[in-house]
């Protein structure tokens, strides 16, 4: 059996799954101030309709990291760079960085050590005045020889408790985001450190003593225990897992779909065609600063079913604040779910409560006229009633997730197209249909699909969708390998190979030396033996000398296949 858990910004969500059958799910409420209360619950309530003996992994989607770094709370990091000769770099990272000397060409080759006598010196300086043990070493074109990151992460390690690199994390060329993932990885390691550590206390106490894996953010799992020294992959999982927990459930087909999940504060949109998840083209944002992360392209808008809801200006605004539950709840304000319990789409809470509350929202609206015509007003001839307010909160909503999808949209299709096959057949996307995951799905799915007029389908446990993404994620690890036929040099940067005595001439033996290495890594993880392994990206440039192309840059991307081990029915 498979224990899945996914702790959302409202709802924590567990889910038991034995075969293709969710035997046990529950949603318990997210509990911000102590996370750990939450996913107990949700825990325990699943726990009583199965034997912890009989469960062989536990995966969870948490939102730890994420809000670590959306609320600005993560820790100070002395972020060392190696940028050799060019532009300054100071506005686009999140601190200013420590400037090393040094230089390592486009070609991997070392044109500028990096002194390390004087490394040892400055790290001395920044850090009495810094005053963390956390640092962050990048250098430009690290990738191609991580030699002096090395280096002077050697130099460093006795000063700072965690040092991140940016080559060990990604081996894509794009130095500012290799350099934004190291710091970020940095900074929120303490509170990875500590939540990793209440999690296996949690399950200890429970005596579940299955294996621990967390899901990042490409839709892959790792064990915990090797997440430890990467905990930024782990940021964005909640998108990843509803992505996985829609191709569990089978509810994606082969037509251009548009994908939503409701919960409790945001309405997530990914897009699909011919039956798989657009990623993102070069990693996911962390705030506004770009990163390494490779993520799937969602979108988040500010909807949910516990929205609240407000007359500002004699007009109905819906969201995207949330403060609490539902007033049908217990709540203090109007939210998106008591105008759905009003309407009768939702069934949950106490009516009387929801009337109430948008019988407020009338009055306020019928007072708020004062000889003045709102757009509400125009709309209505006579005085508003509950039902009205109701009616004008739930169109507000699908408004706002129209303009969402929209928006999606109208960034996919203007994409750039770099491939010629592309250019003469276009795949615009047109969306033909619309599923609907989540908390809200069952009362809010159909009203998108009539307000849309496109098809609407809400599979079987919608509600607890990325609990089951996240309980049948396959593990995935990438690896790239850097390959100069003229030097004679092979480097896997995530891995800190160097080979100098490298023979591969084509970008076909590259590929396969690049998945013999990942099968390697994969084995050493105790990963699957069996999953396919995809190529993500391949590059192969030619070296021009005396106006002949002599001899190559090779560069090749792989990963454990991401995916989900089965379906359920």
């Amino acid at each position: 059996m498979l224990l899945g858990l996914d702790v959302g910004g409202t709802f924590t969500d567990a889910v038991i799954i034995d075969g293709h059958r969710v035997i046990a799910s529950a949603k318990r409420r997210t509990t911000k101030d102590n996370l750990m209360q939450g996913i107990g619950e949700a825990i325990d309530a699943i726990l009583q309709h199965c034997d912890t003996t009989n469960i062989d992994q536990v995966t969870l989607s948490t939102t730890v990291v994420t809000n670590t770094i959306v609320e600005e709370k993560e820790q100070v990091v002395d972020l060392f760079v190696v940028t050799g000769p060019g532009r300054n770099v100071d506005d686009i990272f999140p601190v200013n960085p420590i400037y090393l000397q040094g230089y390592t060409d486009h070609r991997g080759i070392v044109v500028e050590r990096t002194p390390t006598n004087a490394v040892r010196h400055i790290a001395e300086m920044v850090q009495s005045r810094s005053g963390t043990d956390l640092a962050a070493v990048s250098a430009k074109f690290g990738v191609r020889n991580p030699q002096e990151e090395l280096s002077i992460t050697e130099e460093l390690k006795d000063r700072y408790n965690t040092i991140s690199n940016g080559s060990l994390l990604s081996g894509s060329l794009n130095f500012p985001r290799r350099t934004i993932s190291a710091y970020f990885n940095s900074s929120v390691t303490p509170v990875f450190t500590v939540f990793k550590k209440n999690v296996e206390d949690a399950l200890s106490v429970r005596n579940i003593k299955a294996p621990l894996h967390i899901l990042k953010a490409d839709g892959g799992s790792l064990p915990m225990e090797h997440m430890v020294s990467r905990p930024v992959e782990t940021a964005f999982t909640g998108p990843a897992a509803t992505v996985l927990g829609l191709s569990a459930l089978g509810a994606i087909g082969n037509e251009h779909t548009v994908a939503l999940d409701i919960g409790g504060t945001t309405t997530d949109i990914s897009l699909w065609k011919q039956g798989r998840p657009l990623m993102t083209k070069s990693g996911v944002s962390i705030r506004e600063y770009p990163s390494a992360v490779r993520s799937f392209a969602v979108t988040s808008v500010g909807i949910g079913g516990e929205s609240v809801v407000r007359v500002v200006d004699g007009e109905i605004t819906v969201g995207p604040e949330r403060v609490g539950p539902s007033v049908a709840l217990g709540g203090t304000e109007p939210t998106l779910g008591d105008a759905l319990i009003v309407l009768g789409y939702a069934s949950y809470g106490k009516v009387g409560l929801a009337e109430r509350a948008m019988e407020v929202l009338a009055n306020r609206l019928n007072a708020s006229t004062n000889g003045n015509t709102t757009e509400t007003q125009q709309q209505l001839t006579e005085d508003i009633t509950a039902s009205d307010v109701a009616r004008l909160i739930v169109n507000k909503a699908l408004q706002t997730i129209q303009h969402g999808i929209d928006e999606v949209v109208k960034a996919e299709n203007k994409r750039p197209i770099y491939v010629v096959a592309d250019i003469v057949n276009p795949d615009v996307f047109v969306p033909a249909q619309i599923v609907v995951v989540g908390g809200t799905a069952p009362s809010l799915g159909p009203s998108i699909g009539e307000y849309l007029n496109l098809p609407v389908t809400i599979p079987e446990n919608a509600a607890v969708a990325n609990a089951i993404g996240a309980a049948l994620a396959l593990s995935t690890i990438e690896l790239t390998v850097h390959v100069d036929t003229k030097r004679r040099l092979l480097v896997i940067p995530e891995l800190g190979i160097k080979q100098q005595t490298c023979t591969l001439k084509r970008v076909e033996q590259v590929v396969e030396r690049a998945k013999e290495a990942l099968s390697e890594e994969a084995l050493r993880l105790g990963l699957g033996k069996d999953q396919d392994i995809e190529v993500i990206s391949m590059e192969d440039f030619p070296v021009v000398e005396g106006w002949q192309s002599m001899e190559r840059l090779i560069t090749v991307k792989v990963q454990l296949a991401a995916g989900v081990k089965q379906y359920v029915e």
